[in-house]
Order: C-alpha cells, then sequence, then structure tokens
C-alpha cells in the first residue's frame, strides 16, 4: 500500500496526517511451472515505497470465464533490496486442456485480466520455446514479439536475462530498475505462457544484489535457485548452473548426478532429458575473452551427460545460433542430416545448442575452419522452438530477419516413428553433413539398436560375403 503522508506546520506544533493509502499497480505478471500436472505458478510485482516493506496483496482471481473469476488464491511475498516486491501465488486443482483467465493484486488495486491455458491429460506433443542473452533492446522485443506468435506450451532461457547487472556501469551495482522494465517487456508472452530461467553471468550484481534479484523474481521448483529440474509431459527439464562450484565432489555435481540417475530409471514415462545452463561446452564463437567452448566446464560436467544420454543441451553466453552434431569429447557420434528423411536416432551422444542470439547483440567472431562438431552456425537474432513427442524432437531455430526456419532437426527414440511428410523447408546451406557410410558407421548404427556385438558381426560379415559374391 502507497500512503501519502501531509505534513502541516503550526505555530505551537507539527501535525503529521495520512490524507489517503493508495495499493501499489500490479505489473510484471508472469507465470512458471511446478512439473505438477492441474498446476500453474502466478507471479507479478509491484513498486513499493521502501525496500523490504510489501505491504500490497498477493491474491490471484480466476475462473474459467473471462466474466467470472468466481476463485482465489493468497499467495505470499518476497523482496531484497529493491523497492519492487514479487508476489507468488500457486494455482491447485486446475481442469486440464481448459483456459484460465485470471488477475492479480487485491483491494484498490487489480491488475486487467489475463489468461492461459492447461495441458491436455495425455498431450500428443507439447511446444517449447528455448532462448537466452535477451534482454531490453529493440532486437530482444521483435524477438518476443515473434514468439507471441507461436502457440508455445513453455519457454526455457539459458540465462542472462534482462542485463541488470553492472557490467560496464562503472560501479558494478547497476540498474534494478531494468528487471521491472524487463519483466515489463516479456509480459504479453510471459502472462500466458510459463518460463522457466538459468542464472547467467550477468545475473550476478556486486554486492550487496549478488544473485537477490534472479532469486527474488522467479520461481523454480526445488529447494535450490540455482540448479533444480521438472518434468513437463515427455521431457525431463534439468536447469544447472556455471556461475556456482560444479567440479565433482560439489554439491551441484551430486545433485545433478543423482537427479539424471532417477530420470534416466524413468525414461520409459518421461524419455527425453534436456538440460539447460548459461555457459556453453561447445561453442564456436571466440569474440572475446571468456567466450567459446567452456572447457573447465565440460571437463567437469561432460561425463554425466554421455554416461546418462542426455538428448539436448541448450546454452547461451555467445550471442550467435550454433547446433552441434551429437558430440562427446570433440568426438562426433553421427553427422547425420538430422532432417526428416534422415533423422538422429539414439545418437549416442548430446546435441549442444547455442541460443544466444535473442537479442542483446550478436557476435561475429566465429571460429574458421568451422570445427567438426559444429553442424551449423548463424550471426542471426532470432529464438529457438521445438516440438516434442513421446518419441520424436523436431527443433528449428527461427530468424527474426526473415521469420524463416535457419535451421532445423529431428531426433527420434524409436525405428517406427512415423515423421511427417510434409513439414518447413529451410532455406540455408547445411555443412559437415555427409551420411555416415562404411562398416564402421554401420556397426554405430547397430550399436544404437542395442544389439549384441556378436550378431552384429555376424549380420556384417553376411553383408560383405554377398556384396563380394555380386562382384
Amino acid at each position: 500500500m502507497r500512503c501519502m503522508n501531509l505534513t502541516f506546520i503550526f505555530v505551537f506544533s507539527i501535525t503529521l496526517m495520512t490524507i489517503n493509502c493508495q495499493a501499489a499497480e500490479p505489473e510484471q505478471v508472469h507465470l512458471a511451472t511446478t512439473g505438477i500436472p492441474g498446476e500453474m505458478v502466478v507471479q507479478w510485482g509491484t513498486e513499493e515505497d521502501t525496500a523490504l516493506s510489501c505491504s500490497s496483496e498477493s491474491i490471484v482471481e480466476y475462473g474459467t470465464e473471462n466474466d467470472k473469476l468466481n476463485l482465489s488464491k493468497i499467495g505470499n511475498n518476497n523482496m531484497y533490496l529493491w523497492t519492487t516486491c514479487t508476489h507468488t501465488a500457486i494455482l491447485s486443482d486446475l481442469i486440464q486442456n481448459t483456459t484460465y483467465y485470471y488477475r492479480v493484486g487485491g483491494e484498490g488495486e487489480w491488475s486487467g485480466t489475463y489468461s492461459f491455458k492447461t495441458l491436455e491429460e495425455s498431450p500428443a506433443k507439447v511446444i517449447i520455446g528455448a532462448i537466452a542473452d535477451h534482454g531490453t533492446s529493440n532486437n530482444a522485443q521483435e524477438t518476443t514479439n515473434h514468439m507471441e506468435n507461436e502457440d508455445m506450451d513453455l519457454v526455457i532461457h539459458a540465462g542472462d536475462i534482462s542485463y541488470a547487472n553492472g557490467a560496464g556501469s562503472g560501479n558494478g551495482i547497476g540498474d534494478q530498475s531494468v528487471w521491472d522494465e524487463y519483466q515489463n517487456q516479456i509480459e504479453d508472452v510471459a502472462s500466458r505462457t510459463p518460463h522457466m530461467y538459468a542464472p547467467g553471468n550477468h545475473e550476478e550484481d556486486a554486492e550487496p544484489y549478488g544473485f537477490d534479484a534472479y532469486e527474488s523474481r522467479f520461481f523454480n521448483p526445488g529447494p535450490n535457485s540455482f540448479w533444480y529440474s521438472f518434468d513437463f509431459e515427455f521431457i525431463h527439464f534439468i536447469s544447472i548452473s556455471a556461475e556456482h562450484d560444479y567440479e565433482p565432489g560439489s554439491s551441484q555435481y551430486s545433485w545433478l548426478l543423482n537427479d539424471l540417475e532417477d530420470a534416466n530409471e524413468n525414461r520409459e514415462n518421461v524419455p527425453w532429458i534436456v538440460i539447460f545452463a548459461h555457459r556453453p561446452m561447445y561453442s564456436s564463437n571466440g569474440d572475446g575473452d571468456g567466450h567459446g567452448s567452456d572447457i573447465e566446464f565440460r571437463e567437469a560436467m561432460e561425463i554425466l551427460l554421455y554416461d546418462f544420454q542426455v538428448d539436448l543441451a541448450v546454452w547461451g553466453h555467445d550471442h550467435h545460433y550454433e547446433r552441434t552434431y551429437p558430440v562427446f569429447e570433440e568426438n562426433v557420434y553421427s553427422n547425420k542430416s538430422g532432417s526428416a528423411s534422415d533423422p538422429f536416432y539414439k545418437p549416442g551422444a548430446t546435441i549442444h545448442i547455442v541460443a544466444g542470439m535473442s537479442g542483446r547483440s550478436i557476435y561475429d567472431g566465429l571460429e574458421d575452419p568451422q570445427p567438426l562438431w559444429s553442424a551449423h552456425r548463424e550471426v542471426e537474432y532470432g529464438y529457438t522452438i521445438f516440438e516434442a513427442t513421446k518419441t520424436t524432437i523436431n527443433y528449428k531455430f527461427i530468424r527474426n530477419s526473415d521469420n524463416q526456419v535457419g535451421d532445423e532437426f529431428w531426433i527420434i527414440n524409436s525405428i517406427n516413428v512415423q515423421i511427417p511428410n510434409e513439414y518447413p523447408s529451410t532455406n540455408y546451406n547445411q555443412t559437415n553433413q555427409t551420411e555416415e557410410t562404411g562398416i564402421i558407421s554401420q556397426i554405430k548404427e547397430l550399436n544404437y539398436l542395442e544389439i549384441p556385438m556378436t550378431i552384429i558381426i555376424i549380420a556384417l560379415t553376411a553383408i560383405f560375403n554377398l556384396n563380394y559374391r555380386k562382384k
């Protein structure tokens, strides 16, 4: 609540009189997920008079009709050393495949009405947006505008969110109001599609803030804000942090190991594993110090991605788009094209995406020659989006400049998958995409089918003898 105080000075006394109180206007409305079907996290901000003193109410009114918000949920709030108070309410027992309308605030000041749609009970597919290094520039706004036209079920953000930190400010503290600007800028998308965030280097301010803004403003479904996981239909998402200790023996490393063990045991129900974090394990963009592949991060954690066959890893930090082949320790496990007619089938290693082209700026310092593990790269603004079913992932990079698909690939986990004959064509030149041939490649492909090596050798020997007789 905001109270206007007027002081009247008389000859013999000073009187402080409260004239009226006005509730703070709700803004920065955004959603998050708990990973539990039938729940939705609603968050918003109010600008208070002083830091660490939040007096605005934390209420969500909602319902299945725009003019009948007959349900309500009282949430909680938190603040850090800034005047924005973040309110959080978790809605539960939501009906699946249903549009809900809602408003936030409290007595005296309510927001406008927003809406979101819950997932079906057993959806055929889910659509996920994936970005990083966003910010508040005109290019960032263009990315948001394009994403607003997409029918997404979830957005993951691989860090460097608003760029409110003190880098380049001279005092290291930065301008916390940039967080407010950013969250208002993305409200049209974030108020109807849940967003989940990983911390980047630009989320860390100098003292006294540190990571306070990140921890205060965003919901994460776990006891630790910096690494957490959740299931979203067919996908187990894992958010980790390259800004904290990740070496073997650290709490983060131990947590990730345990989480991947559990996720791998649940593959029958949740077949895909996707990791997102900020600093890339693989990047061929060396524009400036501290960019390109983060070798220390990769050497510490890549073995876990390989051992537990993580399907996708989404990174930011380098401001371009790049996709690798399935790769481990810089060794390419399949150089298929990944097209609908030549998809990656259980490729044996993780495909890495750098999605740092979402708005802040772009880096054009690409390495020459292009590394063998790099399948496609572009220095263009845009966003990435992928459609997942229980047996397929179809991943795309969309350029802002022409709203065209710049890159696209498929991963399948079953040999019985039927990929649609009609799919968007791409206007780009592929590199390093020759079909695997030869005996060694055939052994790899058969090995991915989990066929015993003895049978593989017998089969290939028979094929060799048959080909020899034909000659």
